[in-house]
């Protein structure tokens, strides 16, 4: 997404039902990019930005699925499989990308990590919302295994045992803080041996703990089934995305009750806010789209305003009326504040913001 917003534009922004589903879907979905792409000619498309989209919208998905792809200056800057398709196919040339969508269509991220230790180790799974990486730690091996018998020989490799697993647990725990922070993971799942998951987290900062989940099950044995663990991590990634959301909302409808609050709503006082850099949470909704609504914007996609006589007294002087949907989602973006659509909130002409301060 990042390349996105650093690109200069125009942006050819392509939403399509990618589906593979029928005999006849790798047909369809050519005569569907087919009619996008004449659409996008039409509307002043050059042709080198067309063909770097060619081969990306030409590729089906599997299942029922669909796909956003935007491209600027003959490289492709976005290639986003969707969880379902767009309820229709659009194609946009404008001078921002067309994002909202984008927003509508995908689940919000969760940074998370993922780790499934033993006693000798673990393995480990950072997941930034799109991108998984995985990393392996692997601690001493031995002396790991109790043995029978008794004595003072007995008793010094018992100790040894549990020195060498307590060292090993301290190893993965300093790895998965390090990719806790690095991700600011607001969830760190732990999963396998019972006795590893508690070494694991008697090893952890506090940070940690306060975002800990363990989940039964996943093991590092060869040939073990992690189906239901897997299961289990989605559904926590799930609960927190909704979790989240559910929060946000709360606390706009909280601070736009309370006298001088940090929330905002209507197009006027939004646009100011974001033009501030004062947006902790854009929030839009999804019943109320906004259309055809225009507000305007300079090159830099933070300069945004309702009346273009508010950027010309900042001394912006390049000046140009824009889609608001474009507009808004670009300066959140730039910004760093959250994108949330929500059939939650009531707000004045489909928008309002959560502010960082007042």
């Amino acid at each position: 997404m990042g390349e996105v917003l650093r690109e200069r534009g125009p942006f050819a922004s392509v939403y399509l039902d990618a589906s593979h589903d029928t005999e006849d879907a790798a047909k369809a979905l050519e005569l569907r990019w087919r009619g996008l792409r004449d659409d996008l000619a039409r509307q002043g498309a050059d042709e080198e930005t067309l063909r770097a989209m060619d081969a990306a919208a030409r590729e089906p998905a599997v299942g029922k699925a669909g796909r956003a792809l935007i491209a600027a200056g003959g490289r492709l800057l976005l290639d986003r499989p969707l969880p379902r398709p767009p309820a229709a196919d659009s194609a946009r040339w404008s001078r921002r990308p067309n994002l909202l969508p984008l927003a509508s269509l995908i689940e919000p991220q969760v940074p998370h990590v993922v780790v499934v230790a033993d006693r000798a180790g673990a393995d480990l799974h950072a997941h930034d919302g799109r991108v998984e990486t995985s990393t392996e730690v692997r601690g001493d091996q031995h002396p790991l295994h109790k043995v029978g018998g008794g004595g003072w020989s007995h008793k010094r490799m018992q100790n040894a045992v549990e020195e060498t697993a307590q060292r090993n647990a301290a190893r993965v725990a300093e790895a998965a803080e390090t990719l806790v922070e690095g991700l600011n993971a607001p969830l760190l799942i732990l999963g396998g041996e019972v006795q590893a998951r508690a070494a694991v987290r008697e090893e952890l900062s506090q940070r940690c703990r306060d975002v800990l989940v363990e989940v039964e099950g996943a093991s590092l044995a060869d040939g073990a089934d992690d189906e239901a663990f897997d299961a289990a991590v989605r559904s926590l990634v799930a609960q927190h995305r909704y979790s989240r959301e559910h929060e946000v909302v709360e606390r706009f409808t909280a601070e736009s009750n309370r006298d001088g609050g940090l929330a905002v709503q209507g197009m006027e006082k939004v646009v100011a806010a974001l033009r501030e850099a004062n947006v902790a949470a854009l929030l839009i909704a999804n019943r109320t789209p906004l259309g055809d609504r225009m507000v305007f914007a300079g090159d830099d996609p933070a300069q945004v305003a309702v009346r273009e006589s508010d950027l010309r007294a900042l001394g912006v002087d390049h000046v140009e009326r824009q889609p608001a949907d474009e507009v808004l989602t670009t300066a959140a973006g730039v910004t760093g504040a959250e994108v949330v659509i929500t059939d939650e909130a009531r707000l004045w002409e489909g928008v309002g913001a959560l502010l960082r301060h007042t």
